[in-house]
């Protein structure tokens, strides 16, 4: 095989590493890693005495990787997983050689709700709508409309009801994610220091949230380009995975090459 460099890939929300089955099965140049993050798949729940924070899930990636203490890797997210990977970067930045992110809810980045950001807004009323469904142990209402916000319509009555009752146990683990991507709170001059190259795609169909939180980062990370996908939505890495595939595949050969320039 041409090259056998590490890539790990992060998930979204309420999904796990089988997300990235067909990339895997793809790129068959690479050496895959496709962690379970806390609560999801096989890993166990969120450490119970951990605050919600990016730090704790990342450190947790970090401690279950297969691969030798000072050996460096691409690393790959989706959503949540991309806000993961960024935190990862920003902990160990000699051992991530690049980022290939379809858009990273790192919602810590814009402007807040009280400043009437209508990005914000959105984003937080998301958040406090899933909240007060938990809160009445209404897991299957904080599903339904976590799904339907990033899916852009209610999709709940065409899903299985195995996949149903998948997300609906996630809720509380999302929750978690909602409270450590607010969190998330990084100054400019942090991101301006990853001197890393970072490929960034966001699709034209997206939320106004995630579209905001791309651009943010296009604008901080000093080796960031963005590339908006035609029509995508911000479950394309799912939906859409052979399109969305073909172009993290495209990104890790042009990477790959940079580092090794």
């Amino acid at each position: 095989m041409p090259h056998a460099t590490p890539v790990v890939c992060l998930h979204s929300s309420a999904s796990s590493g089988r997300q990235w089955r067909r990339l895997a099965a793809t790129g068959a140049a690479w050496r895959w890693h496709t962690p379970d993050l806390y609560g999801h798949g096989q890993r166990p729940d969120w450490p119970e005495l951990m605050p919600n924070r990016l730090e704790v899930e990342a450190q947790g990636v970090l401690a279950g990787l297969p691969l030798d203490a000072g050996l460096a890797f691409h690393l790959v997210g989706h959503s949540y997983g991309g806000a993961v990977a960024l935190q990862l970067a920003l902990l160990q930045p000699a051992r991530v050689l690049s980022l290939t992110l379809y858009e990273p809810v790192a919602f810590g980045l814009l402007p807040g709700p009280e400043t009437g950001d209508a990005a914000s807004v959105e984003i937080a009323e998301v958040a406090r709508a899933l909240t007060l469904a938990l809160a009445r142990a209404d897991d299957f209402g904080a599903a339904r409309g976590f799904c339907a916000y990033w899916q852009g319509r209610d999709i709940w009555p065409e899903l299985q009801v195995d996949q149903q009752l998948r997300m609906a146990d996630a809720m509380p683990t999302v929750k978690r994610h909602f409270d450590a991507l607010f969190a998330a709170r990084w100054m400019p001059a942090q991101l301006a220091g990853l001197d890393i190259p970072v490929r960034l795609l966001c699709g034209t169909a997206t939320r106004a949230s995630a579209r905001a939180v791309a651009a943010r980062l296009a604008e901080c990370l000093p080796r960031a380009s963005l590339q908006m996908l035609e029509g995508a939505d911000h479950m394309a890495p799912i939906g859409e995975a052979a399109r969305v595939n073909a172009l993290i595949l495209g990104s890790l050969e042009r990477l790959q090459r940079l580092v090794a320039a």
